[in-house]
């Protein structure tokens, strides 16, 4: 099992198979020096130690890679919870300071209309009968007519109109009225 080839670059895909242990151990066999004498006991002891100590740094190596990857991935996690549950209560902060602008409109449109009412009140009670006629006593010295101030007019001899012609006219003014009257 080799990482790198001397004509390309190739992937070992076995690294994402299979168990963790076994792969290790295969991959300390394969990078154990050749000896000569295999059958040695001292060399399979050599190389029993060799595995073992192989196989908790290439443990401890993959807990550390896996222990960083884990505190990355909770950290941006986190991070993405915080944002959403900021924008969350943002959003709420200006939803309630809305529905406060609307209930102060609200009160300041109820106040406007009670003082519309007042006034347009205060209105008709200035321009009432009563209040009119006192005026016209106490300020103007004006009083009711009486009989004696009533004039009567008679119109049982009919309507009557009189119309009245100047005589400035030219006589030429009179020859084209003449001529009008006949067109019309």
């Amino acid at each position: 099992m080799a990482y790198y080839s001397h004509s390309s670059l190739a992937y070992d895909l076995s690294l994402f198979e299979g168990d963790p242990e076994r792969d290790a151990e295969a991959e300390v066999t394969e990078e154990l020096p050749a000896e000569q004498d295999s059958s040695s006991k001292e060399n399979t002891d050599d190389r029993e130690r060799f595995k073992r100590s192989g196989r908790r740094a290439r443990s401890k190596s993959k807990k550390r890679r896996t222990g960083v990857f884990r505190i990355t991935l909770a950290a941006i996690f986190g991070i993405a919870i915080a944002f959403i549950v900021v924008s969350i209560i943002h959003g709420q902060v200006q939803l309630t300071e809305l529905n406060q602008e609307i209930v102060n409109a609200k009160a300041k449109l109820a106040e406007q209309q009670s003082v519309y009412t007042q006034l347009e009140m205060k209105v008709d009670s200035s321009i009432s009968t009563p209040v009119v006629e006192e005026y016209a006593q106490d300020k103007l010295h004006m009083s009711k007519a009486s009989n004696a101030q009533k004039e009567y007019v008679n119109l049982s001899t009919g309507d009557k109109a009189e119309v009245t012609m100047t005589s400035d006219k030219s006589i030429f003014e009179s020859i084209a009225e003449a001529f009008a009257s006949l067109w019309s």
